[in-house]
C-alpha cells in the first residue's frame, strides 16, 4: 500500500490536479465581457472578415494531461495551426505564424508540412494584420527567444481588450508568459470566434477549467495556474454569455467549425 502511495501522490499532484495549488490566489474570472468585445469589433470602420481559413502546419504527439491535466495519458496531435481571416477588398487578417521546419525538428514534431507554412508566410507578407498568439517557437514562426523575429502584433502585457481591425479584437492574457493573448473575431455573416490560444490548448481546458499539468508547467511562474484558470473561467463566461460563439481551442486537432479550407492564394 504504501508503495502505492509513494507513486500515487506525485502522479496526481504532478499530472491529474487541476488546481491552483495550496496558497495560491484564488482563481476568479477577468473583467472581458462580450458586451464589450462587441463594441470593440464594431468600432472601427470597414468590411469585417467574412472567411476563416486554417492551416495545419505540423503536429507532434503529447499525453493529453500535459494539455489539460486530469483528461488522461493517452497520447493525441498537438497541432500548431494558423488561421485567416478574409476581408473583401482589403489584405487579410493572419493569426499567428506557424513553425519552421528547423523548429519543428528541435521540438520533436512528428509531421511538418513546408507547403502549409510557405502559404502561412505568403499570406502574412500581405497580411494588413499579423497577430500572434503567444510569442514561442510553435505560434511564432519557430523562433526562439533572443532570434530576431519578423514584425508581428504583440499585445501589450497586461493591457485591456482592443481592436485590430474591424471585427476583431486582441485580448491580452495578462499574467501569463509575456505575449500569450486569444482574439475574438465578429464576421460579417454575424458569426463569431473565439480564438483562444495557450490560454485554453484545448476544448476541455476551458469546459473543465483544467489548465496544463504540473509536469507541463514546472518552469512557469508560481502565479501560472491561478492566472491560467482565471482565464478559462473568463472563457467560460463568455461562452455562457454567447453560446453560439465557436471556440478554437489552441491546439485541439479538431476541425474548426464553418472553416473554409486552407489559406487562399
Amino acid at each position: 500500500m504504501s508503495v502505492l502511495l509513494i507513486i500515487a501522490i506525485p502522479y496526481y499532484w504532478y499530472l491529474v490536479d487541476p488546481g491552483a495549488g495550496p496558497g495560491a490566489v484564488e482563481p476568479r474570472a477577468k473583467p472581458v465581457t462580450m458586451t464589450q468585445l462587441r463594441a470593440l469589433a464594431a468600432a472601427p470602420e470597414g468590411a469585417r472578415p467574412v472567411e476563416v481559413r486554417v492551416e495545419t502546419v505540423g503536429l507532434r504527439f503529447n499525453s493529453r494531461n500535459m494539455l489539460a491535466a486530469g483528461t488522461g495519458l493517452r497520447s493525441m496531435p498537438n497541432t500548431v495551426r494558423a488561421y485567416e481571416l478574409v476581408v473583401p477588398g482589403s489584405a487579410p487578417v493572419v493569426i499567428d505564424a506557424g513553425i519552421s521546419e528547423k523548429a519543428a525538428l528541435a521540438h520533436d514534431f512528428e509531421r511538418f508540412d513546408k507547403a502549409a507554412q510557405a502559404r502561412v508566410e505568403r499570406a502574412l507578407s500581405r497580411a494588413g494584420h499579423a497577430v500572434l498568439l503567444a510569442d514561442k517557437p510553435t505560434h511564432n514562426g519557430g523562433h526562439e527567444d533572443g532570434e530576431r523575429r519578423p514584425a508581428r502584433e504583440l499585445p501589450p502585457p497586461g493591457g485591456a481588450p482592443y481592436a485590430l481591425a474591424p471585427g476583431v479584437v486582441v485580448i491580452p492574457a495578462g499574467g501569463l508568459r509575456p505575449g500569450t493573448a486569444m482574439v475574438y473575431a465578429w464576421l460579417a455573416n454575424g458569426r463569431e470566434y473565439l480564438f483562444t490560444g495557450d490560454v485554453a490548448q484545448l476544448a476541455a481546458s476551458w469546459a473543465e477549467l483544467r489548465p496544463p499539468a504540473r509536469l507541463a508547467t514546472r518552469e512557469e511562474p508560481d502565479t501560472y495556474r491561478s492566472e491560467n484558470l482565471s482565464w478559462l473561467m473568463t472563457i467560460n463566461a463568455l461562452r455562457r454569455a454567447a453560446p453560439q460563439m465557436i471556440l478554437v481551442a489552441g491546439h485541439d486537432p479538431a476541425k474548426v467549425p464553418f472553416s473554409v479550407g486552407t489559406f487562399s492564394d
